[in-house]
């Protein structure tokens, strides 16, 4: 038992770690994607807004504009309107005046975020004004319209916009001003100014209701850092700070410090006038709605942790039972008790009763073999002995034919004496164990063996090896050519002739050794060569006849795999060659 409590706890401890780091990974993989996909869209949702209040800020001075240059068309058209009024001779006239409110009214009347209408009229040097609930005009002096009446004593001025100064005296929510200047067209000359106050108010609004779901703080400002909208309020009669660095931005969003904060900024540019909107939006935003997600997700997964451990456990107590039962049989059996067996419950169909039941199985045939097999081994190997010693020995059958070819010297029989020699050294290369040799080994053996056939069949033939120098020392099967060679003598050497000849080329090409063995003998009719072809593709040596290079293939097969390859070119009457290729490798077999 205190070897199945030592694995088990192991074991439990392994599992328990490996999963609470896979889920820690998984917590902080997914965070790390949702705190990112959630960040990317409350960027672009802010970048939306900001490009919202640019087309509605847009759209404010277009509507101001189009009332401008209609007042300007009823005049030089019809001479009617308000510009006929202000050069009228009585200023001061009733007709005057309600001419003027029933302008400011139309204009008031038909764009609900103004917040109040006022112009200037210089004809009477007075101004007069209309908010939804009242009209009233005041002197030209008076300080709280001193941008309107600014406008209209600059010569250059065309449009202004800055924040209203004069919100305190008609009673309205804080507003923007747009603020141009009327002038003759034909006298060139300036004859008043007018203002249009947007509420912020209703600007804030417009934001929060087509974008409901944008943080951030988003403000206007012109090129001097006065602030004409902050839905925070933090910055009205203030400069607005980083004037210089936001205000002369090419980036369109970036992340920088605004007052020691870490912020995403968004930027677009009003071209008439220039104007900035920009999007703030802090970090701290960024990650607090995603805080209380990233709690829940790290307190579940602790929760599936937790519950996780407490199955394994379970699960490792019952299964290292019958792990426990193996260990105390391999115990048994390692201390010589071949009798012992693991206890097996059949009714758990598992790994480990399988396991179980082929050890109980392994040991009732490990002693059936001490019992009977291994006996009948000792048989086998004293019979094997006697075979061996009755084998005959190699050397003995090379010493043999030397005692031949001396013999065959001394009764002055030189070319008995010089084929016995040959034999012999063929021999003496044939009986080493080595399955492969050099190259430079191999054509020795051939030149033998043609030297051999050149003794019984003088004058009849000549034979050409051609190797590069380079592939002389590299390995080759043994007999590989020999084979090629023999095969030539055997079937297509033809004695009636004096012009037989048999050539052997090898060179070195992209990394193989090529062997070309070309003959000028019989030849193969197509059929045959058709049939030998697919012999040589089979594994059983069935025909003796084409044994020898069958075998040539199948160990070069064996040893180079698919890096090597035997052609057979043939054509009855004119002869036969036999392309040999196998890739050069540095080390042996």
């Amino acid at each position: 038992m205190p070897h199945q409590m030592r694995y088990t706890t192991r074991l439990f401890s392994f599992i328990c770690i490996q999963t609470f780091i896979i889920f820690i990974a998984l917590i902080l993989i997914v965070n790390w994607n949702f705190s990112r996909q959630n960040q990317q869209y409350i960027l672009n949702y802010n970048e939306s807004a900001v490009h919202g209040l640019t087309e509605r800020t847009a759209d404010q001075q277009h509507y101001f504009f189009q009332q401008v240059n209609d007042t300007y068309e009823n005049y030089y058209s019809d001479k009617e309107g308000l510009f006929s009024k202000f050069n009228s001779l009585y200023p001061e006239s009733f007709s005057y005046r309600q001419t003027i409110y029933s302008f400011l009214s139309e204009m008031f009347g038909l764009n609900p975020e103004l917040s109040a209408v006022t112009l200037y009229a210089s004809g009477d040097d007075r101004i007069y004004s209309m908010t939804k609930k009242h009209k009233q005009d005041y002197p030209g002096t008076e300080e709280a319209f001193s941008p309107l009446v600014g406008a209209y004593r600059d010569a250059l001025a065309i449009l202004r916009t800055e924040p209203s100064s004069a919100c305190g005296i008609l009673g309205i929510s804080r507003s923007y001003s747009l603020i141009y200047c009327l002038y003759d067209v034909i006298t060139r000359k300036n004859i008043g100014a007018l203002q249009a106050d947007y509420s912020a108010e209703k600007m804030e609004s417009f934001l929060y209701q087509n974008y409901p779901e944008v943080k951030g703080d988003f403000l206007i400002v012109d090129l001097e850092g006065t602030v004409l909208f902050d839905t925070s309020g933090q910055w009205y009669d203030r400069d607005f700070p980083l004037t210089e660095e936001f205000l002369t931005a090419s980036f369109s969003q970036r992340e920088m410090k605004v007052h020691g904060t870490p912020c995403h900024v968004t930027i677009e540019t009003l071209s008439y006038p220039k104007l900035k909107i920009i999007g703030l939006v802090s970090n701290k935003v960024l990650f607090q709605d995603t805080r209380r997600d990233i709690i829940l997700m790290t307190l579940a997964t602790c929760a599936i942790i937790l519950l996780n451990s407490v199955l394994i456990y379970f699960y490792l107590t019952r299964s290292t039972r019958q792990l426990n039962h193996i260990h105390q049989t391999m115990l048994q059996v390692r201390e010589g008790n071949l009798e012992a067996q693991i206890p097996v419950d059949l009714r758990q169909k598992n790994e480990l009763t399988d396991i179980s039941v082929a050890f109980n199985d392994m040991l009732h045939s490990l002693n059936y073999y001490i019992d009977r097999v291994y006996k009948s081994e000792i048989e086998n190997q004293r019979y094997r002995l006697r075979i061996l010693q009755s084998q005959i020995n190699p050397h003995f059958l090379y010493n043999t034919l030397e005692a031949i070819r001396m013999k065959a010297v001394l009764e002055n029989q030189p070319d008995i004496g010089e084929m016995v020699y040959i034999l012999s050294r063929i021999f003496k290369n044939s009986i080493k164990a080595e399955g492969i040799h050099t190259v430079r080994q191999e054509i020795e053996n051939c030149r033998n063996y043609m030297n051999l056939c050149n003794i019984q069949y003088r004058d009849l033939f000549k034979y050409d090896f051609s190797i590069q120098d380079s592939l002389l020392p590299e390995r080759i099967i043994h007999h590989a050519l020999l084979v090629m060679v023999e095969n030539y003598i055997m079937h297509g050497f033809d004695s009636n002739r004096s012009d037989n000849i048999i050539r052997i080329y090898g060179v070195r090409e992209n990394g193989h050794a090529v062997f070309h063995i070309r003959d000028n003998g019989f030849g193969i009719h197509s059929d045959e060569l058709t049939e030998l072809l697919e012999s040589i593709q089979e594994n059983a040596l069935d025909n003796m006849e084409k044994i020898g290079i069958k075998n040539i293939y199948q160990r070069m097969k064996l040893l180079y795999g698919e890096d090597c390859s035997l052609q057979i070119h043939s054509q009855y009457g004119v002869g036969t060659e036999i392309v040999l290729s196998f890739i050069l490798r540095k080390e042996g077999p």
